[in-house]
């Protein structure tokens, strides 16, 4: 993993938040809530000299680097010395499903825009030009639009909030970031951003063309070209094109000719100056049986993750689903769905699927006690099996507790609270006896575990907040952080 540090003397004076207030000034609140407002800024331990920006929520720190290491380096120096250097840290094996503590406006970033777009819900993808037309919106004031299977709106949040990002200055600034490449599982919204990004930059660049295909539909038209004795006609159609956005990417795996010849033009078009943009199910290490060729073109651009929703993002999917229903769903309903349902945004649209069914058949209002019967089975198909080790796994990596650190006998708040909740999240996750759970966690009684249990439910009743990891966490929030972390592993 790489590792940015800034080094100067005069630091020895400067609160980190001097830093970052030196960078925001340099490239802008938007600029900076936008690309830094996941990112953690601290002093290297053992060194008042060193400045440590790590870079998360599914975005790898290269491409940040070489288009702010001037400003960056420019305000570090201002606020630390001459004699300051930066460079650069990836957490995003780590993955920040809702707002981390780096974020939290503990710290004095400006807070990042909740922002709707407009979604179109996969149709059936054909080689064509894209086009929103003359008539169309502004980006801004995107509505949600209907499309082959339906209508909705693309909620922007932690999960995602990067990749929109990439994908809205792919659009406009096509070619700057190019091969633009956006992985993630299924059912999380790859699709509907490559086509976002080329009806946006339809939209910006009038006359410009956006070929959208997928990997399948580019295999089959090359080889119907190749033997049909057309190759150069489809060449010229694919490498004309402005921007081509090629989904599912892992379907190229093993077809030596196909990966050849996207190769080739992702060098034609590179030379161009034109904008590429692929979306795959795994992250380009996972996907070796492409050849190092292929994987270096793709690494040369950047790479953005789009995890599972959280929890805000999936009430704004089941909102904006009822709304464009005309259904009637009580906030209560809404945040049953958004616990129970927490995979992908396809299950959060089959569970308001039959809940429109379900009140029609019956003639009666979407109550709670209507959705948990309706939803029964929905929702226990959608739970995993969790294990003592993975409530301890994802605790302990929210909130930098050492290995084993749950399972000690220290007493000290920073420990104890910590423990408190696993305890309490491994009777609600797990199907662990009371027992089970005490002795995992440092040999404890049932009765602890039981009292432990209360005491975070109390906490959540009063809205207590607690200090995990030095900062201050309303309970509610950390215990969701907690299990989307759960779901992202």
């Amino acid at each position: 993993m790489g590792r940015a540090v800034a080094v100067a003397t005069a630091c020895v004076q400067a609160p980190i938040e001097g830093v970052r207030d030196a960078v925001r000034k340099r490239i802008g609140d938007e600029r900076f809530a936008v690309w830094f407002g996941e990112a953690s800024w601290s002093f290297a331990s053992g060194s008042t000299t060193e400045v440590v920006i790590r870079v998360g929520a599914g975005i790898t720190h290269q491409w940040l680097e070489r288009t702010f290491r001037f400003d960056i380096e420019a305000a570090v120096r201002s606020v630390c010395g001459n004699d300051a250097r930066v460079t650069w840290e990836s957490v995003a094996e780590v993955p920040p499903a809702i707002e981390t503590p780096s974020s939290r406006p503990l710290i004095g970033s400006p807070p990042r825009p909740r922002e709707t777009v407009g979604l179109v819900v996969s149709p059936g993808i054909q080689l064509s030009i894209v086009d929103s037309g003359p008539d169309a919106p502004p980006p801004s004031s995107i509505p949600s639009r209907r499309s082959a299977r339906g209508r909705g709106e693309y909620i922007v949040g932690a999960c995602n909030r990067m990749a929109w990002a990439a994908v809205e200055i792919a659009a406009s600034r096509p070619g700057e970031m190019s091969p633009l490449v956006i992985h993630g599982p299924g059912g999380v919204g790859k699709s509907h951003l490559l086509e976002e990004a080329c009806r946006r930059a339809r939209k910006l660049h009038p006359g410009m063309q956006a070929v959208l295909l997928s990997a399948e539909q580019f295999t089959t038209s090359f080889l119907q070209a190749l033997h049909g004795r057309g190759l150069p006609g489809f060449r010229r159609s694919i490498r004309s094109a402005d921007i081509l956005a090629i989904d599912d990417l892992q379907f190229f795996v093993g077809k030596r000719a196909t990966i050849q010849e996207l190769q080739q033009t992702i060098d034609a078009l590179c030379r161009q100056g034109k904008q590429i943009i692929v979306a795959c199910d795994k992250d380009l290490d996972a996907l070796g049986d492409l050849g190092s060729d292929l994987l270096g073109r793709l690494r040369g651009g950047m790479t953005a993750r789009l995890l599972p929703p959280d929890y805000d993002v999936r009430r704004g999917i089941v909102t904006a689903l009822g709304q464009s229903r005309g259904l009637e769903i009580p906030d209560d309903v809404v945040h049953h769905v958004a616990t129970s349902m927490t995979r992908h945004a396809r299950e959060l649209a089959g569970a308001v699927n039959r809940l429109e069914a379900t009140s029609h058949m019956l003639g009666l209002p979407i109550t709670l006690d209507l959705a948990e019967e309706a939803l029964a089975d929905l929702v226990r198909s959608s739970s995993r099996c969790l294990r003592l080790p993975d409530i301890e796994r994802a605790v302990c990596g929210a909130f930098g507790i050492e290995e084993g650190g749950l399972q000690s006998s220290r007493r000290s708040r920073a420990v104890s609270h910590p423990r408190m909740l696993a305890m309490y999240l491994a009777r609600k996750h797990t199907r662990a006896a009371l027992s089970e759970i005490g002795g995992y966690f440092g040999r404890r009684s049932h009765s602890t575990v039981v009292t432990a249990h209360k005491s975070v439910a109390s906490w959540l009743t009063a809205k207590t907040p607690i200090v995990l990891g030095g900062v201050a966490w309303d309970v509610g929030e950390a215990i969701r952080h907690v299990e989307d972390i759960l779901r992202a592993t």
